[in-house]
């Protein structure tokens, strides 16, 4: 009994907190202003421009883009690209051709490779030597024992030349190069060249025992011989028989051009009669005697 006139205070509490915030929003929705000046509103008298009292506006009396545009390409003449097409011809202006842009850079101009070295001749050093495992790199060059050697008083044909027979074309170039490969099968050959070898291209004789290299690669036509050589002659002949790189095609060309492995200078020795190996000894048997 004593907590019911608690309760009741805090209800009042409560109900006078809660008028409080609802009473002034409660009469500002319902209240209207009051205010002692009197507030009126004037209409302005102006003139509207004559486009605008028409009822037409500026946007409906000018043109489109588009319009103009379309204006225009209709009257340009048509230009048949393709009678054969039977797409309908668009209409297009007169073309007009213009000089292409400059590239931004250097780097992107392709440039022409630049020209093999010409091979240097021979100063009075040059000896014979006899030079192992030789390596053709094309029909007219030679590596071996670190010379790099062009054979003089022919011109051999590149890599990459070709040559045409009956309106058929295949690659002599590389047939030449493998042709004198075969020829040489690492065998030395003797050559003039100076007392040590340098990275330069040297032009010089060379021969594979009496033969000279130059006259053999000329005779069989993978080489051409070069103007007031005595090789003239044979490149003739080879021409009237239309021997190598003067004829056809071969009837297989090789596709590996790889040299072959040389073979062994010394063959292992074959024993006839091998000794066979000891005897293995038994887990029993007792342990042999330490050396004296």
């Amino acid at each position: 009994m004593r907590q019911i006139p608690l309760y009741i205070l805090t209800s009042l509490v409560a109900l006078a907190l809660a008028y409080s915030f609802i009473a002034p929003f409660h009469g500002a929705l319902e209240s209207t202003i009051a205010s002692d000046q009197e507030v009126s509103a004037a209409v302005e008298d102006f003139e509207l421009p004559a486009e605008m009292q028409s009822g037409a506006s500026p946007e409906q009396d000018q043109p489109a883009p588009q319009d103009e545009a379309q204006s225009t390409i209709d009257q340009l003449p048509l230009r048949q690209v393709d009678p054969d097409d039977g797409t309908a011809p668009t209409k297009v202006g007169p073309l007009e051709r213009i000089a292409p842009r400059q590239p931004l850079s250097d780097i992107g101009q392709a440039t022409p490779p630049a020209p093999p070295p010409a091979p240097v001749a021979v100063d009075d050093t040059a000896k014979p030597a006899l030079l192992y495992r030789p390596v053709a790199t094309s029909a007219g060059d030679i590596e071996v024992s670190g010379y790099k050697i062009s054979l003089k008083g022919i011109n051999a044909p590149a890599i990459e030349e070709t040559c045409n027979a009956d309106g058929v074309d295949w690659p002599c170039g590389m047939a030449a190069r493998t042709a004198l490969r075969n020829w040489l099968r690492s065998r030395a050959i003797e050559c003039n060249v100076p007392g040590q070898p340098s990275d330069e291209l040297i032009a010089t004789e060379c021969k594979l025992g009496s033969m000279d290299i130059a006259d053999w690669l000329v005779s069989n036509g993978w080489a051409r011989a070069q103007d007031g050589t005595p090789a003239v002659e044979m490149m003739k002949k080879a021409q009237e028989q239309k021997l190598g790189m003067f004829g056809s095609a071969p009837p297989s060309l090789p596709t590996d051009t790889e040299l072959p492995l040389p073979q062994p200078a010394e063959t292992p020795e074959i024993i006839e009669n091998p000794v066979a190996p000891p005897p293995l000894t038994s887990p029993d048997a007792p342990f042999p005697p330490a050396p004296q």
